[in-house]
């Protein structure tokens, strides 16, 4: 099979799907380094699915020769989501051809290494033994804050003014309400704990040199031996993070078995990595960057990246768009490959949205002058409409009012004018976008109210006020009335600044919902008099035990069918599945503490903070040791965290529901309405600008080192990015929310200079 018979097969000549002259080209690139520019909407998903079945399947092409082992083919993706996409569509694809050929069933798709780089590195570290990851638990952020709270000298020593002189040197961690470098005493244990845990992830994403910044001296030696120190303790405790695991890849790819995995062995059952194919290319940093040129280090180094560097939207979580920007640099400076001899590709037609949108958030991000200085972005052509709307009519249109109530209220209106009239099927059809969802009354709150006025309910999974909501109120309330059952612990003055703001309000929710549910109410009364039974003594049941029985009652087990409370409530027990994971430290030593046989006398593991004790001094409750941990640990950080709630990976929008998005959530995805809110926006320069800047002096590889602009620009050309990415979410109309004062004003939603919009939009 060629490739134009693979074409044939997949898309019948005659028929309404076909690749563009450009798409195909992609498809045919022959081997090294392709730079693959693909803006909204452009297919760029379809594209990669071919390549890798043009991979699999075409045996005899003259520029390809012979097929590439589906083992032999890493392709990452940015979310899992993402990755169980393709992988549909690739098994979609495959059952055509093995419909037209049977012999290729024979070829196990099931080998393909598809996912996110963070979840092959720990698969292939796994399978390959790597020595360096033998028996460690990967830690996700919440195990990590925790981990760093009860570990690091920083946070835990009682030297206030050496914590006072460490943040002085890094005060935009912290919020102005937080923490300023002039207060007398050091930043809040919690707020120093997030703020460092950053800091450590972004030394080993941007591939920082701590010799280099143990060399300048003052706090940046001190910070090289915190991280020296938080390793060591990584170690010690067979624990690992994201960030971290990123670099035991890097340096496994460096050893012989390393080499042999991705080089091969010369066998034909081992033929090495030959082709490596990455998605959001934009959202890299500096690590992933070189794991990605490290598994492509052999000749003709095949490594296709696909991306838009005017969709990069993640420089908060490490991504650096100057990855994907100088992407034939970066072919120079690790393979040695000339720039001109690096493949380019462009992907401009959008078959997305109507051409009245398409046209709009084009010209948007071109219109600013900060765009269009050296590296903002690549040289790539305008984007082109391709998808054919039946109507002619106004696609992109203003909605203002003088007050954000009157303005709030227009929004529900409309949106129940589109339902009413049967412009929309259903109401996840129109999509709200700000850039904070958080149900404040300057945020999403008015526009929740006004939805809900108008009988439409409301699905925002990022409002951060999942501590909030009555099912996690409700479960942590039913643990505190079995642990903890008279408050007695938390009513303690001496306990006082062990127990986190918000916990007599977790045991209200549960008085009220026991109310009404006595089974509920029953098995809480049965749990209290078995601990007070048996002083003292361990518990039959774990913290997990406990929650999971609790789930079986009502109203949990009810609410378990609703999409919205089921994740939030499968959230929880995940936390407490992590907290109880993690074993109980030794004041004395700071080791892990051991379980002892008490019948052999013989270490039979750690203790964790999911066992439980009864009190031997107060009944009813488990040991005050375990409860001030709970409390401050566990419910300190949920509550304080300002949690997002997980997202159904399965479900994009729940049916019935007007979605309310940030522009973060919506990436990559599409609806035919779109609303855009928080159009009074000016860049700001964050701690990730900050973190960069600092860290730009310190580069792991000069080789590779990046010449950014300055902060206060990259601040404003990351917000230019996310609103053009909202703004070309729209298939059928675009509609711009603001205030009046909002459209009088310069703010870069708005575009460059005042009035730019208004040129280009029709008033509703």
């Amino acid at each position: 099979m060629n490739v134009q018979q693979l074409l044939d097969i997949l898309y019948p000549p005659g028929g309404n799907k076909h690749l563009t002259p450009d798409q195909e080209g992609i498809v045919r690139h022959p081997s090294g380094p392709a730079w693959v520019l693909a803006g909204p909407g452009s297919g760029k998903t379809e594209v990669l699915t071919v390549i890798v079945l043009r991979l699999l399947y075409v045996d005899n092409d003259p520029v390809q020769g012979a097929r590439v082992p589906p083992e032999s083919i890493i392709v990452t993706t940015f979310t899992e989501k993402a990755a169980r996409n393709l992988e549909d569509r690739i098994s979609q694809h495959r059952a055509k051809l093995v419909a037209v050929d049977p012999s290729l069933a024979e070829i196990d798709i099931s080998k393909l290494r598809v996912g996110t780089l963070h979840g092959l590195c720990n698969d292939l570290l796994q399978e390959f033994r790597a020595p360096n990851y033998q028996n460690v638990r990967l830690m996700d952020q919440f195990e990590q804050a925790l981990f760093v709270r009860e570990h690091m000298s920083l946070i835990k020593q009682k030297n206030p003014l050496a914590e006072i002189s460490f943040w002085q040197q890094f005060p935009w961690m912290f919020r102005p309400q937080q923490w300023k470098p002039t207060y007398t005493n050091p930043p809040n244990r919690w707020n120093s704990t997030h703020a460092l845990v950053s800091i450590l992830n972004r030394l080993v994403e941007d591939r920082v040199s701590v010799p280099g910044l143990r060399a300048t001296g003052g706090q940046l030696h001190v910070l090289a031996d915190l991280y020296d120190e938080y390793v060591e303790h990584l170690i010690n405790n067979y624990r690992c993070d994201f960030s971290q695991l990123q670099a035991r890849f890097l340096d496994f790819l460096k050893t012989p078995v390393g080499r042999a995995f991705r080089d091969g062995d010369g066998t034909p059952g081992n033929r090495g990595i030959e082709w490596v194919l990455v998605d959001e290319y934009q959202d890299t940093n500096p690590i992933q960057e070189e794991i990605y040129f490290q598994l492509a280090d052999r000749a003709p180094h095949n490594l296709v990246v696909v991306g838009d560097d005017d969709q990069a939207m993640y420089r908060f979580r490490g991504g650096s768009v100057e990855c994907m920007v100088t992407f034939d640099d970066a072919c120079q400076a690790f393979l040695g490959i000339p720039k001109t001899n690096v493949s380019k590709y462009d992907l401009v037609d959008n078959f997305r949205s109507h051409s009245d949108i398409v046209d709009f958030f084009d010209e948007y991000i071109r219109a600013f002058p900060v765009m269009r200085k050296p590296g903002a972005r690549t040289s790539k052509p305008s984007i082109t409409a391709k998808k054919v709307v039946p109507h002619t009519y106004p696609a992109v249109g203003t909605l203002s009012a003088g007050k954000l109530d009157d303005l709030a209220d227009a929004f529900a209106q409309t949106v129940r004018g589109l339902i009413d009239n049967k412009i929309v099927n259903d109401p996840s059809e129109c999509c709200l976008l700000l850039k904070s969802t958080k149900e404040s009354p300057h945020n999403a709150g008015k526009y929740v109210a006004a939805l809900r006025d108008q009988g439409l309910d409301v699905y925002n999974p990022r409002n951060k006020a999942f501590a909030e909501q009555e099912e996690v109120q409700g479960l942590l309330g039913a643990l505190l009335a079995v642990l903890d059952p008279n408050r007695r612990y938390a009513a303690d003055p001496a306990n006082a600044n062990m127990i986190p703001a918000g916990e007599q309000e977790l045991r209200d929710t549960y008085t009220r919902l026991a109310a009404f549910n006595p089974d509920l109410a029953a098995y809480v009364a049965k749990a209290t008099a078995a601990i007070s039974a048996h002083p003292g003594d361990p518990l039959d049941s774990n913290l997990q035990d406990i929650a999971y029985y609790l789930l079986s009652l009502e109203p949990f087990s009810s609410w378990q069918q609703d999409p919205v409370r089921r994740v939030r409530l499968a959230q929880l027990t995940k936390l407490l599945e992590a907290y109880s994971s993690m074993p109980v430290l030794d004041p004395t030593t700071g080791k892990p503490k051991e379980m002892v046989s008490k019948k052999t006398g013989k270490v039979v593991g750690l203790i964790s903070r999911g066992f439980l004790r009864a009190s031997g001094h107060f009944p009813g409750e488990v040991v005050g040791a375990w409860l001030g941990s709970f409390y401050h640990l566990f419910l300190g950080y949920v509550l304080a965290a300002g949690f997002d709630d997980d997202e159904d990976d399965d479900v994009i929008v729940p049916p019935g529901m007007v979605p309310i998005m940030t522009m973060h959530q919506a990436k990559g995805l599409e609806f035919p309405f779109v609303f855009v809110g928080h159009l009074g926006e000016n860049p700001q320069v964050s701690a990730s600008h900050e973190l960069e800047t600092l860290f730009s002096a310190y580069p792991a590889n000069p080789a590779r080192a990046f010449t950014r602009a300055p902060a206060d620009e990259r601040a404003e050309m990351d917000l230019i990015r996310q609103y053009y990415v909202a703004y070309s979410r729209a298939k059928y109309a675009l509609i711009l929310l603001g205030t009046n004062s909002h459209f009088a004003k310069k703010a870069v939603p708005l575009g460059p200079v005042r009035n730019w919009v208004r040129h280009l939009t029709q008033p509703l």
